[in-house]
Order: C-alpha cells, then structure tokens, then sequence
C-alpha cells in the first residue's frame, strides 16, 4: 500500500492522461505507487492506476494534503493556488517558478529575453491595433500563439499570412490571451530534454528531431539530422534553461534551428511527447529519470541504446479504427514496439505510439511506419 512506503516516496501526479500513465507505470516499475489525480474514469492513466482519485483541478489542494511530493503531466493549473499551496509547505516539484516560465509563454518570452537567450521577436496581443503594429515593423506572415496551455485537442498556434486571417483569428478567439512573434525560417525542430535533481544535478538526452504532419508531431528521430557544434550549442542551452528556471524533473526545450542559428520556441515542465522515444532508446526513459528527479533520487544514465530511434505516433482517423482491434498486426513486425493509451478513438487524437530501433534512421522508420500502419489495418 502506499502508506507504507517512506513519506520521500509518498508522489502524487496532477493529470491522468498518456503522460501520467507512463510515469506512474515507471515509478511502479521502481516500487513506488504513486496517488493520481483524475478527472474522468475512461483517463489513458486512471485505466491502468486503481488507487487513482478523481476531482477537478480545484481540489488540487486536498490531493497535495494526501502526497508528500507533488508533480504534474500538463501545465494547465491555478497559478495562484499552486503559489498557496507550496508556500504552505508542500514540495512541488517543479516548483511555480519553472510551471509559470512553461504555463505563461508571454511571462517567459520576457524572461529569456531579459537573460540574453535567443528568442523571436514576439509582443503581447490585447487587439488589432497590438497586431498590427507588430506585423508593421515585422510583416506578414505573423504567428499568434495562446499565451496559455488550452485543453487537450485546443488550437494554439495560427500563422496568420494577412491582415484579413489575423483579424479573424482575433474575432474566434478574442476571448484568449494571445501573444505575437516573429515568423521564422525553420531548417528543422529540435527537443532537448533534461532531467535535474534539486540542487542542480541534471542529465540530457540526446537531442531529438520532430516532423509535423497536419500540425501535429508525425516523427520523433533520434539523434537529431545536426553538425556536432549545433548538437552541442542546443545541449547547453537546454541545460542553462533548467538552471534558469531552478527547474526540478525533465524540462523539455523546444527548439527552432533557423537559418540563423537555434531559437527557443516552448519549454515544457514535464515529460514531453518527444522524449517517448527514450522507453526503448535510453537506459533510463525520460518518464523513469522524471520520477527519480521529483523524489530526489539518482538520475540513471540517458544515452541512446542504438545508433537511430523513430517514434511515429498513431493518431486516430476520420474512420475512426480502433488501433487495438490490429494489434497482432502491429506486434508481427518484429523490432518494432508498440504503446496504445487505452482511448476511445476519435479524428486527430493521440491513441498511441510506435517505436523502433536500427542502425540507421531509414531502417528505425521503416520498422516503425509498418507498425503503425498495421494499428490503422492498412498496408506500409
């Protein structure tokens, strides 16, 4: 039972979805059972965690009570409540500090500019005159961002070619607040995730490369198609960005390589989609280190097991198959490993993942592009 564990063991996730669930079937792995905090009963990690609570993220409060550390799959949490609960003494971790620079992307756009990081120009959005005074010095196109995480399947990003796109973008979503950058010259985006213990220790990943398919993650491929200074600039920019931040637990930084050299595009205060790769390629997976970092425990090692790793995420379609139904498809394609969340199938939702490992990318992405495609009961 979890009570019997030592009060350091006693974690509590906030979130029960794909990133909960593989955290806590990590931290099992460890003989440690964390608390979850639910909000549906049909949640990807409620299935799989019977000691799961359910409640709204305003009774994140009483949950904290019941935990002696507290972390979380999503940044979509109260601020303010989260301030009064660590100030009352509960260890959150990552603490505020880190979860606003990741929950608030205009708060840390002025953050990482103040302390000299590389970021796009960007300005706050209150309405059109903002906008367009923005896209006068900068033209068009523009990118609007939501400063704020939205609910899972949420739009948040548009790239607005004109001034006719930017203004109803403004009219559909006037109710957010938004925030305006710079548009770039993407060569490609990288991750870079780090793991740190309290006080600093941390460990970083090999860096990641994602591809984009209808805006969203197609691709993850590891290591990343980048020159060795590049690799290296973009590993100890991550790494300063978590002591920036005190962060606690894996800090994921996105990455824009321009033709400019490497901007920051998004840090995530969390396990992130990217770092799925790392169950199969890593000795330790960035969900194992996650759990280790929150309790203060050594971080294992984070270097890759193969020469290449793609992950391709399976993401339900307009015909609205259910991924489990081919599963002994998917699982004939030997060297390839799959991961399904538990969800109801639904067009553009994330029900799983595929992972392969091979000597070169090419032969890791042909294992894993046969997998998935078995899940969907289609041919390669």
């Amino acid at each position: 039972m979890p009570g019997d564990f030592p009060a350091l063991y006693r974690l509590g996730i906030v979130g029960a979805g794909q990133i909960a669930r593989m955290t806590h079937q990590a931290a099992v792995k460890l003989g440690i059972t964390p608390r979850l905090l639910a909000e549906h009963l049909d949640d990807s990690a409620a299935q799989a965690a019977p000691e799961a609570m359910f409640g709204h993220p305003d009774t994140l409060a009483a949950f904290a009570d019941l935990c002696e550390v507290l972390t979380f799959e999503h940044e979509r949490l109260d601020l303010g409540l989260l301030q009064l609960i660590e100030d009352s003494g509960a260890v959150v971790r990552p603490g505020t500090k880190t979860i606003r620079a990741a929950f608030d992307k205009l708060h840390q756009r002025r953050v990482l500019l103040n302390r000299g990081f590389p970021v796009p120009a960007f300005a706050e959005v209150r309405g059109p005159d903002d906008l367009f005074d923005f896209a006068s010095t900068h033209g068009f196109p523009v990118v609007l961002k939501s400063v704020r995480a939205g609910l899972p399947g949420q739009r948040g990003v548009w790239i607005v070619e004109s001034a006719n796109e930017a203004l109803r973008v403004l009219a559909e979503h006037g109710d957010r607040d938004l925030m305006a950058e710079s548009f770039q010259a993407i060569v490609k985006e990288l991750v870079v995730l780090v793991a740190r213990r309290p006080g600093g220790f941390a460990r970083s990943y090999p860096i990641a490369e994602m591809t984009y398919q209808d805006g969203e993650v197609r691709e993850i491929r590891v290591p990343a198609a980048v020159g060795h200074p590049v690799a290296v600039q973009a590993r100890e920019l991550a790494l300063r960005l978590a002591d920036e931040f005190d962060a606690v637990g894996v800090l994921a930084v996105e990455l824009f390589l321009t033709t400019d050299g490497l901007i920051v595009n998004e840090l995530a205060a969390r396990p992130h989609n990217a770092g799925h790769v790392t169950i199969e390629n890593s000795p330790t997976s960035q969900f194992e280190n996650h759990v280790r970092a929150v309790l203060d425990l050594p971080l294992g090692p984070t270097w890759s097991n193969a020469p290449a790793a793609v992950t391709i995420n399976v993401i339900g379609g307009l015909e609205n198959i259910d991924p489990a139904n081919n599963l002994v498809d998917a699982l004939a394609v030997e060297g390839a490993q799959v991961h399904l969340y538990g969800k109801i199938p639904r067009p553009g939702r994330k029900l799983g993942h595929v992972t392969a490992l091979g000597d070169d990318i090419e032969q890791a992405r042909e294992l894993a592009r046969r997998a998935e495609a078995a899940l969907h009961g289609r041919r390669p």
